[in-house]
Protein backbone atom coordinates (compact mmCIF):
# COMPACT_ATOMS: atom_id res chain seq x y z
CA UNK A 1 0.00 0.00 0.00
CA UNK A 2 1.30 3.46 -0.87
CA UNK A 3 1.75 5.96 1.92
CA UNK A 4 1.97 9.73 1.64
CA UNK A 5 4.44 11.29 4.01
CA UNK A 6 5.93 14.60 5.02
CA UNK A 7 8.91 15.77 6.98
CA UNK A 8 8.08 18.62 9.32
CA UNK A 9 11.03 19.94 11.30
CA UNK A 10 13.61 17.26 11.89
CA UNK A 11 14.11 13.74 10.67
CA UNK A 12 10.98 11.70 11.19
CA UNK A 13 8.46 11.46 8.34
CA UNK A 14 4.75 11.33 9.07
CA UNK A 15 3.18 8.51 7.08
CA UNK A 16 -0.43 9.06 6.07
CA UNK A 17 -2.48 6.68 3.94
CA UNK A 18 -4.80 9.23 2.40
CA UNK A 19 -3.52 12.11 0.27
CA UNK A 20 -6.38 14.38 1.31
CA UNK A 21 -5.50 13.80 4.96
CA UNK A 22 -1.84 14.50 4.30
CA UNK A 23 -2.65 17.72 2.48
CA UNK A 24 -4.91 18.82 5.33
CA UNK A 25 -2.11 18.26 7.85
CA UNK A 26 0.32 20.16 5.63
CA UNK A 27 -2.11 23.07 5.46
CA UNK A 28 -2.38 23.02 9.26
CA UNK A 29 1.40 23.10 9.69
CA UNK A 30 1.69 25.99 7.24
CA UNK A 31 -1.05 27.90 9.06
CA UNK A 32 0.60 27.18 12.42
CA UNK A 33 3.97 28.40 11.13
CA UNK A 34 2.36 31.58 9.85
CA UNK A 35 0.81 32.24 13.25
CA UNK A 36 4.12 31.52 14.99
CA UNK A 37 5.76 34.15 12.78
CA UNK A 38 3.01 36.73 13.29
CA UNK A 39 4.42 39.76 15.12
CA UNK A 40 1.34 40.13 17.31
CA UNK A 41 0.16 36.54 17.83
CA UNK A 42 3.41 34.61 17.44
CA UNK A 43 6.75 34.06 19.11
CA UNK A 44 9.80 36.24 18.31
CA UNK A 45 12.38 34.94 15.88
CA UNK A 46 15.02 32.78 17.48
CA UNK A 47 18.56 33.91 16.77
CA UNK A 48 21.78 31.93 17.00
CA UNK A 49 23.16 34.52 19.43
CA UNK A 50 22.04 37.60 21.31
CA UNK A 51 18.66 36.53 22.61
CA UNK A 52 17.04 33.66 24.47
CA UNK A 53 13.43 32.56 23.95
CA UNK A 54 12.41 30.80 27.16
CA UNK A 55 9.10 28.98 27.50
CA UNK A 56 7.03 26.82 29.81
CA UNK A 57 4.24 24.51 28.67
CA UNK A 58 2.01 22.09 30.52
CA UNK A 59 1.34 19.44 27.85
CA UNK A 60 -1.73 17.76 29.21
CA UNK A 61 -0.94 14.15 30.14
CA UNK A 62 1.70 13.71 27.45
CA UNK A 63 1.72 9.95 26.93
CA UNK A 64 -1.92 9.37 27.89
CA UNK A 65 -4.20 6.92 26.09
CA UNK A 66 -7.47 8.84 26.46
CA UNK A 67 -9.36 9.19 23.15
CA UNK A 68 -6.95 6.66 21.69
CA UNK A 69 -3.91 8.75 22.60
CA UNK A 70 -2.52 11.61 20.58
CA UNK A 71 -2.94 11.52 16.82
CA UNK A 72 0.40 11.49 14.93
CA UNK A 73 -0.34 14.92 13.46
CA UNK A 74 -0.70 16.41 16.96
CA UNK A 75 2.90 15.49 17.76
CA UNK A 76 4.01 17.44 14.69
CA UNK A 77 2.07 20.52 15.77
CA UNK A 78 3.58 20.31 19.26
CA UNK A 79 7.09 19.89 17.85
CA UNK A 80 6.59 22.85 15.53
CA UNK A 81 5.74 25.07 18.49
CA UNK A 82 8.62 23.78 20.63
CA UNK A 83 11.04 24.44 17.76
CA UNK A 84 10.48 28.19 18.19
CA UNK A 85 12.08 28.17 21.65
CA UNK A 86 15.69 28.04 22.69
CA UNK A 87 14.69 26.35 25.94
CA UNK A 88 11.31 25.15 27.15
CA UNK A 89 10.21 23.49 30.39
CA UNK A 90 7.48 20.89 29.96
CA UNK A 91 5.14 19.60 32.65
CA UNK A 92 2.89 16.50 32.71
CA UNK A 93 5.21 14.19 30.80
CA UNK A 94 3.83 10.82 31.87
CA UNK A 95 5.75 7.68 32.83
CA UNK A 96 5.38 6.27 29.31
CA UNK A 97 7.73 8.33 27.14
CA UNK A 98 6.57 7.17 23.71
CA UNK A 99 4.94 10.43 22.59
CA UNK A 100 7.64 12.56 24.19
CA UNK A 101 10.38 10.60 22.43
CA UNK A 102 8.57 10.94 19.09
CA UNK A 103 8.39 14.71 19.53
CA UNK A 104 12.12 14.79 20.25
CA UNK A 105 12.86 12.72 17.14
CA UNK A 106 10.76 15.09 15.05
CA UNK A 107 12.80 18.02 16.41
CA UNK A 108 16.01 16.35 15.30
CA UNK A 109 19.62 16.08 16.41
CA UNK A 110 20.09 19.77 17.23
CA UNK A 111 17.94 19.34 20.31
CA UNK A 112 18.89 18.16 23.79
CA UNK A 113 16.61 16.76 26.48
CA UNK A 114 16.56 16.35 30.25
CA UNK A 115 13.76 14.45 31.99
CA UNK A 116 13.21 13.72 35.66
CA UNK A 117 12.25 10.35 37.06
CA UNK A 118 8.58 9.78 37.87
CA UNK A 119 7.49 11.08 41.27
CA UNK A 120 6.01 8.11 43.11
CA UNK A 121 2.69 8.20 44.98
CA UNK A 122 -0.86 9.17 44.08
CA UNK A 123 -0.12 12.90 44.13
CA UNK A 124 2.70 12.39 41.65
CA UNK A 125 0.16 11.27 39.02
CA UNK A 126 2.89 9.25 37.21
CA UNK A 127 4.39 12.50 35.95
CA UNK A 128 7.87 13.63 34.95
CA UNK A 129 9.21 17.12 34.32
CA UNK A 130 11.39 17.89 31.31
CA UNK A 131 13.55 20.47 29.60
CA UNK A 132 13.99 20.55 25.84
CA UNK A 133 16.65 22.89 24.46
CA UNK A 134 18.29 23.90 21.21
CA UNK A 135 21.95 22.85 21.52
CA UNK A 136 22.96 25.51 19.00
CA UNK A 137 21.99 28.30 21.42
CA UNK A 138 21.92 26.74 24.90
CA UNK A 139 24.62 24.67 26.63
CA UNK A 140 24.26 22.29 29.57
CA UNK A 141 26.54 23.18 32.48
CA UNK A 142 26.85 19.80 34.20
CA UNK A 143 24.33 20.08 37.04
CA UNK A 144 20.87 18.47 37.03
CA UNK A 145 18.64 16.90 39.67
CA UNK A 146 15.31 16.74 41.42
CA UNK A 147 14.67 18.77 44.55
CA UNK A 148 14.04 16.69 47.67
CA UNK A 149 13.47 18.64 50.85
CA UNK A 150 15.83 17.94 53.77
CA UNK A 151 14.31 16.42 56.89
CA UNK A 152 15.47 19.42 58.91
CA UNK A 153 12.98 21.60 57.07
CA UNK A 154 10.10 19.57 58.56
CA UNK A 155 8.01 20.16 55.44
CA UNK A 156 5.81 17.82 53.41
CA UNK A 157 7.56 16.74 50.23
CA UNK A 158 6.31 18.06 46.91
CA UNK A 159 3.53 16.18 45.15
CA UNK A 160 5.79 16.24 42.08
CA UNK A 161 9.47 16.82 42.74
CA UNK A 162 10.71 20.03 41.05
CA UNK A 163 13.55 19.58 38.56
CA UNK A 164 16.56 21.89 38.28
CA UNK A 165 19.25 22.12 35.58
CA UNK A 166 22.15 24.54 34.99
CA UNK A 167 22.45 26.06 31.50
CA UNK A 168 24.25 28.86 29.71
CA UNK A 169 23.13 30.89 26.71
CA UNK A 170 25.57 33.47 25.42
CA UNK A 171 26.86 35.41 28.42
CA UNK A 172 23.94 34.35 30.58
CA UNK A 173 24.54 31.55 33.10
CA UNK A 174 21.55 30.34 35.08
CA UNK A 175 19.96 27.57 37.10
CA UNK A 176 16.43 26.84 35.97
CA UNK A 177 13.89 24.93 38.02
CA UNK A 178 10.55 23.73 36.73
CA UNK A 179 7.64 22.72 38.94
CA UNK A 180 4.11 21.43 38.65
CA UNK A 181 2.45 22.58 41.84
CA UNK A 182 -0.25 20.52 43.55
CA UNK A 183 -3.76 21.64 42.54
CA UNK A 184 -6.39 20.11 44.84
CA UNK A 185 -9.57 22.12 45.37
CA UNK A 186 -10.18 25.79 44.59
CA UNK A 187 -11.91 26.57 47.89
CA UNK A 188 -9.46 28.82 49.69
CA UNK A 189 -10.42 27.45 53.11
CA UNK A 190 -9.71 23.84 52.11
CA UNK A 191 -6.63 21.87 53.21
CA UNK A 192 -5.92 21.05 49.57
CA UNK A 193 -5.79 24.68 48.55
CA UNK A 194 -3.52 25.44 51.47
CA UNK A 195 -1.23 22.64 50.33
CA UNK A 196 -1.04 24.36 46.94
CA UNK A 197 -0.05 27.66 48.57
CA UNK A 198 2.45 25.91 50.84
CA UNK A 199 4.14 24.15 47.93
CA UNK A 200 4.66 27.44 46.11
CA UNK A 201 6.06 29.08 49.25
CA UNK A 202 8.26 26.05 49.90
CA UNK A 203 9.90 25.89 46.48
CA UNK A 204 10.61 29.64 46.38
CA UNK A 205 11.89 29.51 49.95
CA UNK A 206 14.03 26.44 49.28
CA UNK A 207 15.70 27.99 46.23
CA UNK A 208 16.33 31.19 48.17
CA UNK A 209 17.86 29.37 51.14
CA UNK A 210 19.94 26.75 49.38
CA UNK A 211 20.82 28.42 46.07
CA UNK A 212 20.58 32.19 46.37
CA UNK A 213 21.69 32.90 49.95
CA UNK A 214 24.49 30.31 49.77
CA UNK A 215 25.48 31.70 46.38
CA UNK A 216 25.28 28.28 44.77
CA UNK A 217 23.70 29.77 41.67
CA UNK A 218 24.43 32.46 39.08
CA UNK A 219 20.88 33.50 38.30
CA UNK A 220 17.79 31.43 39.03
CA UNK A 221 14.65 30.90 37.00
CA UNK A 222 11.61 29.15 38.44
CA UNK A 223 8.89 28.35 35.95
CA UNK A 224 6.06 25.96 35.30
CA UNK A 225 2.47 25.33 36.27
CA UNK A 226 1.90 27.00 39.64
CA UNK A 227 -1.91 26.93 39.49
CA UNK A 228 -2.01 30.64 40.33
CA UNK A 229 -5.49 32.08 39.78
CA UNK A 230 -4.78 35.81 39.63
CA UNK A 231 -2.55 38.52 41.08
CA UNK A 232 -4.76 38.93 44.16
CA UNK A 233 -4.72 35.27 45.21
CA UNK A 234 -2.74 33.66 48.06
CA UNK A 235 -0.94 31.56 45.45
CA UNK A 236 0.39 34.69 43.74
CA UNK A 237 1.48 36.15 47.08
CA UNK A 238 3.34 32.92 47.87
CA UNK A 239 5.14 33.02 44.53
CA UNK A 240 6.33 36.61 44.87
CA UNK A 241 6.91 37.00 48.62
CA UNK A 242 10.41 35.51 48.55
CA UNK A 243 13.40 36.44 46.36
CA UNK A 244 11.62 35.87 43.05
CA UNK A 245 9.91 38.30 40.74
CA UNK A 246 7.64 37.90 37.74
CA UNK A 247 8.99 39.98 34.84
CA UNK A 248 7.06 43.15 34.08
CA UNK A 249 6.82 41.96 30.47
CA UNK A 250 4.53 39.16 31.72
CA UNK A 251 2.60 41.01 34.42
CA UNK A 252 1.92 44.01 32.23
CA UNK A 253 -0.04 41.94 29.74
CA UNK A 254 -2.23 39.94 32.14
CA UNK A 255 -1.33 36.77 30.22
CA UNK A 256 -3.87 34.00 30.76
CA UNK A 257 -2.27 30.63 30.06
CA UNK A 258 -5.20 28.24 30.44
CA UNK A 259 -7.33 27.32 27.44
CA UNK A 260 -10.36 29.08 28.95
CA UNK A 261 -8.23 32.25 29.16
CA UNK A 262 -9.20 33.28 32.68
CA UNK A 263 -6.27 32.12 34.88
CA UNK A 264 -2.54 32.85 35.15
CA UNK A 265 -1.72 29.27 36.13
CA UNK A 266 1.66 29.17 34.38
CA UNK A 267 4.42 31.57 35.35
CA UNK A 268 8.06 32.43 34.81
CA UNK A 269 9.81 33.81 37.91
CA UNK A 270 13.43 34.89 38.23
CA UNK A 271 16.14 36.00 40.61
CA UNK A 272 18.79 38.17 38.92
CA UNK A 273 22.01 38.04 40.94
CA UNK A 274 24.23 40.03 38.60
CA UNK A 275 21.72 42.43 37.01
CA UNK A 276 22.51 40.87 33.64
CA UNK A 277 19.00 39.82 32.59
CA UNK A 278 17.12 42.15 30.29
CA UNK A 279 13.62 41.08 29.27
CA UNK A 280 12.14 42.39 26.04
CA UNK A 281 8.85 40.69 25.14
CA UNK A 282 6.50 38.06 26.54
CA UNK A 283 3.28 36.32 25.56
CA UNK A 284 1.20 33.17 25.37
CA UNK A 285 0.80 31.30 22.11
CA UNK A 286 -2.86 30.44 21.39
CA UNK A 287 -2.42 27.61 18.90
CA UNK A 288 -6.14 26.86 18.59
CA UNK A 289 -6.25 29.78 16.18
CA UNK A 290 -4.37 27.49 13.77
CA UNK A 291 -4.98 23.85 14.68
CA UNK A 292 -7.99 21.96 16.07
CA UNK A 293 -10.06 25.08 15.61
CA UNK A 294 -13.34 23.33 14.74
CA UNK A 295 -14.81 19.84 14.64
CA UNK A 296 -15.80 19.89 10.98
CA UNK A 297 -12.25 19.89 9.64
CA UNK A 298 -11.09 17.06 11.90
CA UNK A 299 -14.12 14.80 12.41
CA UNK A 300 -13.25 12.20 9.77
CA UNK A 301 -9.64 11.78 10.94
CA UNK A 302 -10.65 11.76 14.60
CA UNK A 303 -13.27 9.07 14.08
CA UNK A 304 -10.78 6.91 12.21
CA UNK A 305 -8.26 7.43 15.02
CA UNK A 306 -10.42 6.22 17.90
CA UNK A 307 -13.58 4.18 18.33
CA UNK A 308 -15.67 6.69 20.29
CA UNK A 309 -17.26 9.12 17.86
CA UNK A 310 -16.76 12.85 18.48
CA UNK A 311 -20.01 14.45 17.36
CA UNK A 312 -20.42 17.65 19.39
CA UNK A 313 -18.44 20.84 19.98
CA UNK A 314 -18.34 20.09 23.70
CA UNK A 315 -16.78 16.68 23.13
CA UNK A 316 -14.39 18.15 20.56
CA UNK A 317 -13.24 20.90 22.95
CA UNK A 318 -12.31 18.23 25.49
CA UNK A 319 -10.74 15.96 22.87
CA UNK A 320 -8.45 18.66 21.54
CA UNK A 321 -7.02 19.39 25.01
CA UNK A 322 -5.77 15.79 25.05
CA UNK A 323 -4.27 16.31 21.59
CA UNK A 324 -2.58 19.64 22.29
CA UNK A 325 -3.27 20.81 25.87
CA UNK A 326 -5.54 22.74 28.18
CA UNK A 327 -2.64 25.15 28.70
CA UNK A 328 -1.00 27.54 26.26
CA UNK A 329 2.80 27.89 26.28
CA UNK A 330 4.00 31.00 28.09
CA UNK A 331 7.18 32.56 26.70
CA UNK A 332 9.56 35.40 27.36
CA UNK A 333 12.44 36.83 25.35
CA UNK A 334 15.60 38.17 26.97
CA UNK A 335 18.91 39.65 25.89
CA UNK A 336 21.97 37.42 26.38
CA UNK A 337 24.67 39.59 24.75
CA UNK A 338 26.51 41.66 27.38
CA UNK A 339 29.70 42.26 25.45
CA UNK A 340 29.63 46.05 25.66
CA UNK A 341 28.95 46.19 29.40
CA UNK A 342 31.69 43.63 30.07
CA UNK A 343 34.25 45.48 27.97
CA UNK A 344 33.26 48.75 29.65
CA UNK A 345 33.82 47.14 33.05
CA UNK A 346 37.29 45.95 31.99
CA UNK A 347 38.17 49.37 30.59
CA UNK A 348 37.16 51.19 33.77
CA UNK A 349 38.61 48.68 36.22
CA UNK A 350 41.48 49.97 38.33
CA UNK A 351 44.78 48.06 38.10
CA UNK A 352 45.42 45.57 40.90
Amino acid sequence: MNYYYLNAIGEQPLYIKDKADRDAVIDNIIRLREQLSDKKKGIPEKKLSGNLILGTWNLRELGNTKYGGRMPESLYYIAEIISRFDLVAIQEVRDQLGDFNKICRILGNDWGVFTSVVTQGASGNRERLAFVYDKRTVAFRNIAGQIILPESDDTTQFARSPYIVRFQSGWLKFDICTAHIYYGKDAKNSEEYQRRVNEIATITGHLKKYYIEKKEAYNVFLLGDFNIEDTKSPTYKAATSSAFKIPDAILGKNLFSNAKEDKIYDQILYYNQFSDITFTKAGVFKYYDSVFGNLKDYAARINRHQSKKIDSDKAFNDFRTYQMSDHFPLWIEMNTDHTESYLGMIKNKKPV
